[in-house]
């Protein structure tokens, strides 16, 4: 009987969670890292590097891990800047003026993304995310997680921000 409950119960427990462990690990060590391989972003620096975790309402658990990991990672130091970690609805996220980054931890389908990457792109703020159709939607940078990790930049994006990355970033990373 305990076996019973149990095999029901770990396909309901792993369906609520969207983003697992590892994954939130490898974003928080290579995001900050490819922010800093984009030109507009180190020049925009002028004290605190400002990363931005925009997560809807069922993904603001992963986004508050995704914060602590980095947190963890960097002590608070990207680059010899402070790094500041924020972690914001999709509504807030819209309202921010000075991030560098922001992490996407949304459907791909929520009414208000195209409003967030419009603001991205105005603001010249670079748009990561671990989803493959929020790359088809818009964000500069999304990640193949396989047997190995790959970059995915979107070269549209790119090219209408524009978002200038250093050669080896993207000698590194394929193409959409």
């Amino acid at each position: 009987m305990n076996k019973i409950v149990l095999i029901l119960l770990i396909p309901l427990l792993l369906y609520g969670t969207t983003y697992d462990a590892t994954l939130l690990q490898i974003g928080a060590k290579i995001f900050p890292k490819v922010a800093l391989m984009e030109k507009g972003t180190k020049e925009r620096i002028q004290s605190t590097v400002n990363f931005v975790i925009v997560a809807s309402p069922s993904n603001k658990a992963a986004a508050q891990r995704l914060s602590e990991i980095m947190e963890h990672q960097y002590n608070g130091i990207l680059a010899d800047h402070p790094l500041a970690l924020f972690v914001v609805s999709p509504k807030e996220a819209v309202e921010i003026k000075n991030a560098h980054s922001f992490v996407l931890l949304m459907d791909p389908d929520d009414s208000i993304l195209p409003m967030v990457l419009e603001h991205a792109a105005k603001t010249k703020t670079l748009t990561f995310s671990f989803d493959p159709l929020l790359l088809q939607k818009g964000a500069a940078v999304s990640l193949y997680i396989g047997r190995s990790v790959k970059p995915y930049i979107n070269l549209a994006t790119l090219k209408q921000v524009p978002f200038t990355f250093e050669y080896g970033f993207l000698k590194l990373s394929q193409p959409y």
